[in-house]
Parts: C-alpha cells; sequence; structure tokens
C-alpha cells in the first residue's frame, strides 16, 4: 500500500563525485528496507574524495543516489515523489505571477528560519568561500552590489548553510556585522543542512551560482 507520509529526503550534498545523497524521512521495517538495500550504500566518511570537507550535510549512514530515488520509491509505493515535488516548482515557474509567488513565500520563510532558528558565529567571508561546496547568488545581487555594500549570498561549508547578507553600504548600521568582508563587513546567519531549507534556498536563488570576483 502507497504510504503518502514516507519520501526520501536530501541529507548533504558532495561537491566531488555524488551531489545529492538521499535517505528515507522516517524509519520503515526490516524487511521492508530489504527491499531497497541494492539502491543504498552505506557511506562512510572515507568513501568522499577529500573526507567530507566538501560535503554539506550529513553524508555518513545508509544514503541513496538521486539516480536511484525513482526505483526506492516505486518498491515502497511513495506517491509523494522526488520527481513530483521537482515538477511542481517548473510548473510554477511557467506562470509569472506563480512565480513571482513562490520566490517570495521562499524568502520569507528563509528569511524567518535563518533569523529566527540560526547561530551568528563570528566569521570572515573568504574563509567561508574558501570551504564552501557551492555558493549561491540571487539574481547576482553579490556578484553586481558588493562594491556597494549590497546583495546576498547563500554559502553551503561542512559546517552548515550562510545566508549572508551584505551591510556595509553608506547607512548600514556596521554594529549588526559578524562576517568580516573586504568591503566592511555583513550578517551572517547559519543553520545546519536541512532538505526544506536547501529546497527554499533552490527555489528562491533560481540555483543561480555565484560567479564574481574571487572572494579568497
Amino acid at each position: 500500500m502507497a504510504d503518502e507520509d514516507l519520501k526520501l529526503e536530501t541529507k548533504c550534498y558532495d561537491a566531488n563525485e555524488y551531489g545529492y545523497l538521499y535517505e528515507l524521512n522516517k524509519r520503515i521495517p526490516d524487511e521492508e528496507f530489504e527491499k531497497v538495500i541494492p539502491y543504498f550504500r552505506k557511506f562512510k566518511r572515507n568513501d568522499f574524495v577529500e573526507g567530507n570537507v566538501q560535503v554539506t550535510g550529513r553524508p555518513e549512514g545508509w544514503r541513496c543516489l538521486e539516480k536511484n530515488v525513482s526505483k526506492v520509491e516505486e518498491i515502497l509505493g511513495i506517491t509523494n515523489t522526488l520527481e513530483k515535488r521537482q515538477n511542481k516548482v517548473k510548473e510554477a515557474f511557467k506562470d509569472p505571477i506563480k512565480k513571482v509567488n513562490l520566490i517570495d513565500q521562499s524568502y520569507e520563510w528563509l528569511k524567518m528560519l535563518f533569523e529566527k532558528s540560526g547561530t551568528r558565529p563570528e566569521q570572515d567571508l573568504s574563509r567561508l568561500a574558501v570551504h564552501s561546496t557551492k555558493i549561491y547568488d540571487p539574481q547576482d545581487s553579490f556578484k553586481n552590489g558588493a562594491s556597494e555594500g549590497e546583495g546576498e549570498l547563500f554559502i553551503y561549508t561542512p559546517h552548515g548553510m550562510w545566508y549572508i547578507i551584505n551591510n556595509c553600504g553608506k547607512y548600514a548600521d556596521k554594529s549588526l556585522n559578524n562576517v568580516q568582508t573586504p568591503q566592511g563587513g555583513a550578517v551572517g546567519h547559519r543553520l545546519m543542512y536541512d532538505d526544506l531549507i536547501d529546497r527554499l534556498i533552490r527555489i528562491y536563488s533560481g540555483e543561480n551560482l555565484y560567479s564574481g570576483e574571487k572572494m579568497y
């Protein structure tokens, strides 16, 4: 029988070889898991090119490659499939109004999650960049606005996901800054890797990778 609540979620992102790795969102009976074992692999730290220094999230444990997700879903009768979730976003993006609404909603969720649940450790932007697995720059806002103290970034690192808000313009309150930058500082919020937050970031940023001047 199909299980509407059961689904595969991303647990980590490996920048070198595997990309996104997936895990079931809840435990299932051993006899059920036995059916899909061929499509899973029990990853260990040394299975990755550089240990896990180029991995964001939790790589160790039973993980499934993205190419095998649909096979696992079919065997377990999962109806909330990865393809359905991805197509929902693609369909929304075809309609200009729905696209804007989805991006706006994603931004509001991200702001709330990072500001209410995130931590704000002292950090240096160049250090985050050199240890990043990927950096998203929504609408090239940081690439085009960094010199004026504007722009946002989402930086994936082995220690979590950072939301960076450039905050060194003419009228900025620099006392709020906890991230050092060459331009004068930024506000940074950090959260541990999470499937929902990753999806919201990818929607809001349009998966636009940072392509500006080198940050380290």
